[in-house]
């Protein structure tokens, strides 16, 4: 929302934050695993009577509708005929499924995703238009030097940022086994250490937020970019994180990685665990060429402007 005040938008915010957080345990669980039970019919009511409160509205922006309902859409479109645009930058026909939301789909006038392989699903289940941009980066991410003390609490060689997945606990436990300092943030990862020891003594914690997230890029020398095999990723934010800080991105190889980067010279990518393992050595090993090639990644993301606010602009463009 921030960034599309910045790009000139005047925005009537509709908080959502009550019906997400708010509620019993049943409640929650109910709406964020089934999209269903009282938060999500509360939060949809409330939504239709805010709507038919607004004046000269022109465009209306829904992040991540997964709780929409479609008779919610239409009283928004009849009270107020301004153009349904829907954003997410998840892979939300795939792994994070509505019923409501797959319903709705026809029913937006512009779909944007940044996820190129969910283009046919969108299609076929009847969207007027779609647009595909990048996830991109925000202003957080920039190269910055740390402070001593910063630097001393979440220094490594390596770093992975992300939640627990078994693809990724098997490229990690390789990186693990060069004996350089490993470190790992992210949902679930404390208990897969618990039950896997050679994870003991890389895993920094269950998340890392805020201003703390890219002083911990900053704060190594390699950042990994894997990729889920939950859905056919082929990038994600961390491409962009991750060389936008200046640091080294080295990632799995993908077609649309290497269109966003060059490879050996914007950034480093492998496909099995035995390339991974010697290009950490290579790099690790020799500084001037993996901070060669960690500076010429921050320039491609200038250049490339694959900044999120630049990706947003390509959004505003097509709508107004």
């Amino acid at each position: 929302m921030r960034i599309l005040q910045r790009l000139g938008c005047e925005i009537v915010p509709f908080d959502t934050t009550r019906w997400v957080s708010g509620g019993k345990r049943l409640s929650r669980f109910l709406a964020h695993r089934l999209n269903s039970g009282h938060s999500v019919v509360s939060m949809n009511r409330a939504l239709q009577l805010f709507g038919s409160s607004l004046n000269s509205i022109s465009h209306i922006w829904i992040d991540k509708g997964r709780w929409i309902y479609p008779d919610t859409l239409f009283d928004l479109k009849r009270s107020t005929s301004a153009t349904l645009v829907h954003y997410t930058p998840d892979p939300q026909l795939l792994l994070h499924r509505s019923r409501h939301f797959n319903v709705c789909i026809p029913l937006y006038d512009l779909l944007v995703t940044t996820k190129s392989y969910e283009m046919k699903r969108y299609k076929a289940l009847g969207a007027k238009s779609i647009l595909l941009v990048l996830q991109g980066y925000d202003d957080r991410f920039y190269p910055v030097i740390p402070t001593p003390v910063t630097k001393a609490e979440l220094e490594s060689d390596i770093c992975f940022i992300g939640h627990c997945e078994r693809h990724y606990a098997r490229r990690l436990r390789v990186t693990e086994s060069i004996g350089k300092r490993l470190k790992i943030w992210g949902p679930g990862w404390k208990r897969y250490s618990f039950f896997n020891s050679w994870a003991h003594g890389h895993v920094a914690g269950d998340g890392i937020w805020g201003k703390h997230y890219p002083l911990a890029l900053a704060s190594s020398k390699i950042g990994l970019g894997l990729l889920s095999k939950r859905v056919p990723e082929t990038t994600t934010t961390r491409s962009f994180e991750i060389p936008a800080m200046g640091l080294f991105l080295l990632a799995e190889r993908t077609a649309e990685h290497l269109e966003l980067f060059q490879e050996g010279v914007e950034a480093e990518f492998f496909s099995n665990d035995e390339e991974l393992r010697d290009k950490i050595i290579y790099y690790i090993g020799n500084d001037s060429a993996r901070e060669k090639i960690s500076h010429a990644g921050y320039k491609r993301c200038l250049a490339s402007g694959y900044q999120s606010q630049k990706q947003l602009r390509k959004v505003l463009k097509q709508i107004v």
